[in-house]
């Protein structure tokens, strides 16, 4: 807290200086701006246009002219070599200059000086103008100076000679360290000042969010149930129960996760950087039905609670293969499992090698448990519309399409053990893969105008005496 004051302190500072310091550049420049044009009005410009050389210091009319370039340097507070009148020697080389009144004692009329490059362009303004002008802050053997100039003008309005008012930077700088040490002071003040209600009110703030703080990392950790108590009084505490509130949301939200399936929450995810991500797209899928055989019949002599265990156990097998294959399950259908698989140059490989997975896990289990049960599997490849279906209460994001459906009715022609595919499927098989299949009779299937080519593998397993072809039973 400290440290964060200090900065602001700093800071508004800063800032004080620097705009202080582009207001103090324009108060000198208007001060050596009036300073000379105050004086050039006081001055009789034919007087001056009289004098020009040396001798002339003894004349009437530089005596005049130097008394009021005196009352006016000690009302600026300026000093002998900072006021003075100078005249170009030619209009051809108006920056080629002479002095013509100066204030020291011993005078030098005639003797020549030439306007710095920096200030040329006001010099000349004020010359040609006949207004005052004023210079920005220049360098040069003598120091570093702010100038004013202011042309005297003769009865006929003609600018005669300059003159010339400067101010040494040093002033300027003197001003702005004044300045800046009583902006320190107060500042400083103010600061130990706020300090002491700042580092009470800074201890609860950092009670509270430490409290905070701990409650998010314990729920990062794993702890879907936290809650942290924050009795600040204030919006600290409010937030404090914001974050309660958000937790229990949170926890309820997470609860359901195990009901979503993984294509959908890719797809919500997707959606943050393409809201038409979810809109729906023609995408090659493979789609993968697998269907206890017998089901239906098995589980009407069993208690609910024995048979919500069991067909979960055998669900979660199969869910496993389909993720461990790189798909997504995408919905159960009582005893059935619908798996989703993005294409992809190895993918009907894997899509196999997850099928031969799931169904010989299933038999082992069903096998060792002595269930009249059996599985079989469907597969097909070809283009599907992959979107969010449903209404605006409850949405699932799915494939929908003929690919689907045929999947599924050759899921429903398979036999017990066997896995049964599409020609296309089929086609993207490696020879070696395709060796082990067997082509089925010419099947028809509702909804397709002719007969379709379809290939069957029977998943073999250790110590099995079911042979390849065995009677098929009809899915539940």
């Amino acid at each position: 807290m400290a440290t964060v004051a200090a900065l602001v302190v700093a800071a508004i500072l800063g800032t004080n200086f620097h705009l202080r310091r582009a207001e103090l550049l324009q108060e000198f420049q208007a001060f050596v701006r009036s300073a000379a044009g105050t004086t050039a009005l006081a001055l009789d410009g034919d007087e001056v246009s009289s004098i020009h050389a040396p001798n002339d210091a003894a004349s009437l009319a530089f005596q005049r002219a130097r008394k009021i370039l005196d009352q006016s340097r000690r009302i600026n507070r300026l000093s002998e070599s900072e006021m003075y009148i100078l005249r170009p020697v030619s209009a051809a080389s108006p920056f080629e200059t002479e002095f013509v009144v100066m204030l020291q004692a011993k005078t030098f009329i005639g003797s020549r000086y030439t306007i710095p490059v920096a200030n040329r362009a006001r010099f000349l303004e004020a010359w040609k103008t006949g207004a005052p002008t004023s210079s920005d802050v220049y360098q040069d053997e003598n120091g570093t100076w702010i100038s004013g100039y202011a042309p005297i003008l003769n009865h006929a309005g003609e600018a005669v000679a300059v003159v010339e008012a400067d101010a040494q930077i040093s002033r300027f700088i003197e001003r702005q360290r004044e300045e800046l040490l009583l902006a320190l002071a107060i500042g400083c003040g103010a600061f130990f000042v706020a300090m002491i209600p700042g580092l009470l009110l800074a201890g609860n703030i950092t009670r509270g969010l430490n409290k905070l703080s701990a409650g998010i990392r314990r729920f990062q950790a794993g702890e879907n149930d936290v809650q942290v108590s924050v009795t600040t009084g204030d919006e600290l505490q409010h937030l404090g129960d914001v974050f309660n509130e958000m937790i229990i949301s949170l926890g309820e939200k997470l609860a359901l996760l195990p009901y979503v399936s993984r294509f959908t929450a890719e797809a919500v995810r997707r959606s943050r950087q393409d809201p038409q991500w979810l809109a729906g797209m023609e995408q090659d899928v493979i789609v993968l039905f697998a269907d206890l055989r017998g089901f239906t019949s098995w589980c009407e002599t069993r208690e609910a609670s024995f048979l919500v265990r069991e067909l979960n156990r055998l669900l979660a097998l199969q869910a496993d293969a389909v993720v461990s294959a790189g798909g997504d399950v995408d919905k159960f259908i009582g005893d059935a499992v619908m798996a989703v698989f993005l294409g992809g140059d190895d993918s009907a490989e894997r899509v196999l090698a997850c099928a031969r997975e799931l169904v010989a896990a299933i038999r082992r289990e069903i096998e060792a448990a002595g269930w009249a049960l059996a599985v079989g599997v469907g597969i097909h490849r070809g283009r599907a519309v992959v979107g969010s279906i449903g209404s605006e209460t409850r949405r699932d994001f799915t494939a929908i399409g003929h690919t689907v459906n045929f999947a599924s009715r050759l899921c429903d022609r398979a036999g017990k053990w066997e896995v049964l595919v599409s020609g296309l499927f089929y086609e993207m098989l490696s020879p070696e893969t395709r060796s082990l299949f067997e082509r089925t009779e010419p099947m028809e299937f509702k909804h397709v105008s002719q007969t379709v080519p379809t290939y069957r593998f029977t998943v073999p397993i250790a110590g099995s005496a079911d042979p390849v072809g065995m009677g098929r039973e009809e899915s539940s």
